[in-house]
This record gives C-alpha cells, sequence and structure tokens, in this order.
C-alpha cells in the first residue's frame, strides 16, 4: 500500500509538472528572443552534463551514494533481506527477469539502461545540432515538439507498467524518453527565451525519470511476489 501511495505521489507530481510547463510555453513565451550567448551555452551545458551524469548512472546505479548518507541507510536494509541471487545487468539472475536485460558479448546489460544511454548519446548531438545550427529559428512546431514529449513520456510509463514486457521495445522507448526530454527542454527554451525556463525543464525532466524508476521498481516488486520463490529480491 505505501509503494502504491509513493507512485501516485510521483504521478501527480509528474503531472503537475506537465501542466505546469504547458502554461510557460503559452502563457510565457516572448517576442524578444535575443538569447545571449552565455545563456545558451549555460542551457546546453547544463543538459549535456545531466546526460552524462545519467549514462554514469545507466553503467553504474548508485555510484554517488558512496558520498551521501544514504549509503549507510541501504547497507542496513540489505541485512535484513536474505538475498540468496547474484545481480546480472543490474537485475536479479532469475528466469523472471530475462527479459529485462540483453546479452552483448557475453555480457548481461540491463535493457532499460542501454536504452537511456542510447538516448542520452543521441541527445547530446541533437543539442549540439540544435547549438549550432537551429538555435534561433523559432517556429510553431515547437509547440508540438512539446506535446510529442509529453506523449513519449506518456507512453512510456505505460510500456515500463505493462505486463508483458519486450526487450527491444523496452530498449527503444527508453531511447525515445531522453529524446523526449530534449525536445521538452529546447522547446521550452525557444519559446521563452529565458535561460531559467530551460533549466527548470531541465529538473523537471529528473522528475519524470524518477517516476519511470519508480514505476520501475514497482513492476519488479509485482513479478517478485507473484513468483513462488522465497528469494524475493524486491
Amino acid at each position: 500500500m505505501k509503494q502504491i501511495n509513493n507512485i501516485l505521489y510521483y504521478l501527480i507530481l509528474s503531472i503537475v509538472a506537465a501542466a505546469l510547463l504547458l502554461m510557460l510555453a503559452f502563457f510565457g513565451s516572448s517576442d524578444i528572443r535575443n538569447v545571449s550567448i552565455y545563456d545558451l551555452v549555460l542551457f546546453s551545458g547544463v543538459f549535456i552534463v545531466s546526460c552524462i551524469f545519467g549514462i554514469s548512472l545507466a553503467i553504474r546505479p548508485g555510484w554517488y551514494r558512496r558520498f551521501t548518507k544514504d549509503q549507510n541507510h541501504n547497507a542496513k536494509r540489505k541485512q535484513g533481506h536474505n538475498i540468496t541471487r547474484k545481480h546480472k545487468g543490474h537485475h536479479p539472475d532469475c528466469n523472471q527477469f530475462q527479459n529485462h536485460t540483453v546479452i552483448i558479448r557475453n555480457r548481461t546489460i540491463c535493457a532499460g539502461c542501454l536504452g537511456l544511454s542510447i538516448g542520452c548519446i543521441i541527445s547530446i548531438f541533437l543539442m549540439i545540432f540544435y547549438v549550432f545550427l537551429a538555435h534561433g529559428k523559432f517556429s510553431n512546431i515547437f509547440y508540438f515538439f512539446i506535446f510529442l514529449g509529453l506523449i513519449i513520456i506518456g507512453l512510456v510509463y505505460v510500456e515500463i507498467i505493462f505486463p508483458t514486457r519486450y526487450t527491444i521495445i523496452h530498449i527503444i522507448s527508453n531511447v525515445f524518453l531522453v529524446v523526449g526530454f530534449l525536445l521538452i527542454t529546447i522547446s521550452i527554451f525557444e519559446i521563452t527565451g529565458k535561460m531559467i525556463y530551460g533549466l527548470i525543464s531541465i529538473l523537471l525532466s529528473f522528475l519524470w525519470l524518477d517516476t519511470r524508476i519508480q514505476l520501475s521498481t514497482y513492476r519488479h516488486s509485482l513479478i517478485c511476489n507473484k513468483c513462488n520463490k522465497e528469494c524475493k529480491m524486491y
């Protein structure tokens, strides 16, 4: 019950965030878009650094926890569980999670993290393309990009919680999730002409990503609860 309430909390926050960005797009637009080069560099730099940080988390989740107090909390929490399975590709080495991973050159990789990493790499190049070739060419297509990005996020949430998991679709959906973040952040920055709104959209992208992680964790717990084995990794 507590986990369901947590999911609802994240979903409500995500919906409120989407509504906030739509309000910024339609009521915060500016006819004067003389964005300074410093604002453009800072905005694009923050997004690119965020993507690099996301790639690092996909490769090694939770590496930053060694610098926080949460490490002791997580260690104590793990001591309370009888962990009898190893992890491969960020998932338990269990047949129930085979379609959550992909094997590349005899190495088991998390399908979701692989998709997010690819999406981050693609988004970095698209952001560079935007900075040098597309910035300042405002058009109504950016309003469409905002709706497209939000639709992509919603579809990814549905795919995450869907009972049947198809590995290739899971990878592709996570690729498009990051690209959806890119579409939204660039569109807000371009429509409003204000760096602060672009940075806010990047922060809200972290909220949507965290919501996706919460949904994924919830689905993993459902898989474990339905399993008749006693290891119960979630």
